[in-house]
């Protein structure tokens, strides 16, 4: 509830009528399920968890050349030579200990943080005082600090130039939808430590490309993730910073997590989703 903004009040006020009034209540995941069972009070049959899914389209068909490419020419990057968080900067996601624990993991890869500023996002930067920032040339060229032992110092060195205990963080405010899949691809892993998601469609999609993940142990994000992720504890900021040491470290549980990604995303594939859809369509008596 801390997380997000709305009247917490009317919100339920308002959902509690919905499932009254509803014929039938389709969600995302056996969490989702549950939370709508315990809040709204409806009966188990009322309600179907169908999953998602997730179709790249020909943005996900681009050569691995096209996406180092991308990559280089947008932060300088080398591919898998960066970890990434992609979604919204606010406290729901979890950016602060993210970034807190990223600081504790003392390892020279750069994080990459993409996404827009949203509510208190001001708050999840607090380890990245603006007044030490320096943005790269040209508009939309990554913002970039270089941490040592949790206070900024100067704009990020040279590659090469780190020294261990340096942690170098860049930002991205916006990128089109095909930047962010070539960026996704071209990550050593995706760390998304979110504090509660219905579903999580950031780790699917890093599965989907064959990228490891590091997600949070609560919510839904064990069922979408199986045992192909690295789980922590979200409010643990040490944990999330262990498990991005780790990867960083060992090349072998990267490809073993990678090529289980590939399987768990094989359960979440468009045509698995239709066919769950037709599923819960001609129970209920519905043409699909």
């Amino acid at each position: 509830p801390h997380t997000t903004l709305d009247h917490k009040k009317r919100y339920l006020k308002m959902v509690k009528l919905l499932g009254r009034r509803a014929e039938h209540i389709v969600t995302v995941s056996e969490t989702s399920k549950a939370d709508i069972l315990q809040i709204m009070g409806v009966r188990d049959d009322q309600v179907t968890n169908t999953y998602q899914a997730v179709d790249f389209g020909a943005q996900g068909l681009r050569s691995a050349a096209q996406a180092r490419s991308d990559v280089a020419g947008a932060v300088g990057l080398p591919h898998q030579g960066y970890f990434l968080f992609f979604g919204a900067i606010e406290p729901k996601k979890n950016v602060g200990r993210l970034i807190e624990g990223f600081l504790t993991a003392n390892v020279k890869t750069p994080l990459l943080l993409v996404g827009k500023a949203a509510w208190k996002s001001e708050q999840e930067l607090r380890l990245m005082p603006l007044a030490e920032r320096r943005r790269s040339a040209g508009p939309a060229a990554p913002e970039r600090w270089s941490v040592r032992q949790g206070l900024a110092a100067s704009a990020a060195p040279a590659a090469g130039g780190r020294e261990r205990g340096e942690a170098s963080i860049m930002r991205l405010d916006y990128v089109p939808y095909s930047m962010l899949i070539s960026l996704i691809r071209g990550a050593k892993a995706v760390v998304f430590p979110s504090i509660y998601e219905g579903f999580g469609l950031p780790v699917l999609e890093a599965m989907q490309l064959g990228v490891p993940v590091i997600t949070s142990n609560t919510s839904s994000l064990p069922e979408v993730a199986g045992d192909a992720a690295l789980l922590v504890d979200p409010y643990d900021p040490r944990a999330i910073g262990e498990a991005v040491r780790r990867l960083d470290a060992d090349a072998g549980l990267r490809d073993e997590l990678a090529r289980k990604g590939l399987a768990q995303a094989a359960r979440f594939t468009p045509e698995a989703y239709r066919g769950r859809l037709a599923e819960l369509y001609g129970r209920l008596g519905v043409r699909f």
